[in-house]
């Protein structure tokens, strides 16, 4: 069966939404896929607008009050607490984290490579969701997993430096190169701040659906996106 959307086994927040687009879905909907037109093909999703981001592997987050046609500046995560939008996020191998309090109440959307996990992305969206009387659920959309990226001795030692319970993400191949676990590291960060994840567990590298620029250096995205049902 081809997969058009792909979304988690239960919602992140009261009324909130969250799913992947696939190659198959964009090939059903006569949307490009290509990450130049992609935007412009894709700004809405059953008629709610896609408010996009200029993602540049930095640990930016900015609030979205209002939708916008351009895409926020200079930024790898939106959170918003409106129902009329939706947040996406454009991946091609790193992570699509969405997020949401438990009431739905607040929401948001990570792009997170090896770059933004280090640089402490996801530490900085939960600061900016999380609410004492409420809890936060996270789900990490397809991506690259491990026994398809090998990363070498200066990831390894700088998120070893950062934090020594990153070991656990690591897998050493040979003397200095790793298999690296983007979607164990973002677990463990999460989880550490007590929130609630589910994984995916699909490999952008490895399905026909998914593209993957490891795979193939392609052009081509994914969208994730999440928002609050009105």
């Amino acid at each position: 069966m081809k997969s058009k959307l792909i979304s988690p086994s239960t919602p992140l927040g009261k009324q909130i939404e969250c799913l992947t687009m696939t190659k198959y879905y964009f090939e059903e909907n006569n949307i490009s896929s290509d990450k130049e037109k992609l935007l412009a093909d894709c700004s809405s999703f059953k008629e709610t607008p896609i408010q996009f981001m200029e993602q540049v592997h930095g640990n930016r987050i900015n609030l979205v009050s209002e939708y916008k046609s351009s895409s926020v500046a200079r930024t790898d995560g939106l959170i918003s607490d409106k129902s009329n939008l939706a947040l996406g996020v454009l991946t091609a191998d790193c992570l699509p984290v969405a997020i949401s309090r438990t009431d739905g109440s607040l929401f948001g959307v990570v792009h997170a490579g090896w770059r933004g996990l280090l640089n402490g992305i996801l530490e900085i969206s939960i600061k900016k969701i999380a609410k004492a009387d409420q809890g936060l659920s996270a789900w990490i959309g397809p991506s690259i997993t491990s026994r398809n990226y090998e990363v070498g001795k200066e990831v390894y030692d700088s998120f070893k430096m950062k934090d020594e319970e990153s070991e656990l993400s690591f897998e050493k191949i040979k003397s200095d190169k790793w298999l690296f676990s983007l979607q164990t590291e973002a677990k463990r960060v999460m989880e550490k701040r007590n929130v609630e994840v589910e994984d995916s567990a699909i490999c952008s590298f490895e399905s026909s659906s998914l593209f993957s620029y490891r795979r193939n250096e392609t052009n081509n995205r994914m969208i994730t996106i999440i928002w609050r049902k009105i």
